[in-house]
């Protein structure tokens, strides 16, 4: 892990002393130790902890936009992740990706971040993680804590991706409806996405819903011919945080945005890294 997410943790902790004992601290949770946060505080993105990718198409997702390091602003305690409608790089769109790659890491515990998003067609925001040492994907693995289909409020999804024992790129994946009807609301409505990741598997969550579990057996098969070792396994390593607001891509059968669109933005409260005590 980063040295300076543990020095930042515990200056947190001093400070929290320093307030009195009857101050909450709204990091802690029972069971885990934080041992890296953002919670956007500052007037500007932290390129201390992030480093902006840049380049169009997604890398082979298809993607519509171009990114850029112009897209990503912090303001009153939020990260905004603006997709906007101008030509850059020969492509009609904009937007930003952003990584903790280098910088923020972890090998199993609970990594969470509360997040607000724009329900408007061909949006594809996105939560997730990959590894520090990749030897190919999906070989090395790839985790989708949350990813949503703008043009469906109603849901959310996360998913698992790695190389069966047969080699081939396969993937689980689950999804959550919310239910108006409890209260739930929709993507527009702030909510926390995290995963609580261990040795013997994936647990995904949306406020506290758990959405999707995956056993180590699924991604690493006692017989399988990629996966001879537990030391080749895919998620036995240090991964990194990614946000990203796409634009159109496979995610959502290659959808463009209405004729009228401007502006869409995935708004980013804190993003947060925990292991086990």
């Amino acid at each position: 892990m980063k040295t300076k997410g543990l020095i930042l943790t515990l200056l947190t902790a001093l400070s929290l002393a320093a307030c009195g004992e009857n101050d909450k601290d709204e990091t802690a949770l029972d069971g885990y130790e934080l041992i890296w946060n953002d919670e956007f505080d500052g007037d500007a993105l932290d390129e201390a902890y992030w480093t902006y990718e840049i380049g169009g198409g997604g890398w082979g997702n298809n993607e519509l936009e171009y990114y850029t390091n112009q897209n990503a602003t912090v303001s009153d305690g939020i990260l905004s992740i603006t997709a906007k409608k101008e030509e850059m790089g020969g492509y009609s769109y904009t937007s930003s990706r952003i990584k903790t790659a280098k910088k923020a890491y972890t090998t199993y515990g609970r990594i969470e971040a509360r997040i607000k998003l724009s329900a408007q067609n061909a949006m594809w925001p996105a939560f997730w993680m990959m590894p520090e040492i990749n030897n190919g994907w999906p070989t090395s693995g790839e985790i989708d804590i949350m990813e949503n289909k703008g043009s469906d409020a109603l849901s959310t999804s996360s998913a698992l991706h790695y190389t069966d024992g047969n080699g081939n790129g396969t993937y689980e994946a689950g999804a959550y409806s919310f239910s108006q009807r409890k209260g739930e609301g929709t993507i527009e409505d702030w909510h926390v996405y995290y995963v609580v990741w261990d040795e013997e598997q994936f647990d995904f969550y949306v406020d506290d819903h758990l959405k999707l579990t995956v056993p180590k057996r699924t991604w690493h098969p006692a017989n399988g011919k990629t996966y001879t070792t537990d030391d080749s396994a895919p998620f036995n390593k240090d991964f990194y945080v990614i946000l990203n607001l796409a634009i159109g891509g496979n995610f959502d059968n290659g959808r463009v945005p209405d004729a009228d669109f401007e502006s869409a933005t995935m708004q980013v409260d804190y993003v947060r890294m925990y292991q086990f005590a």
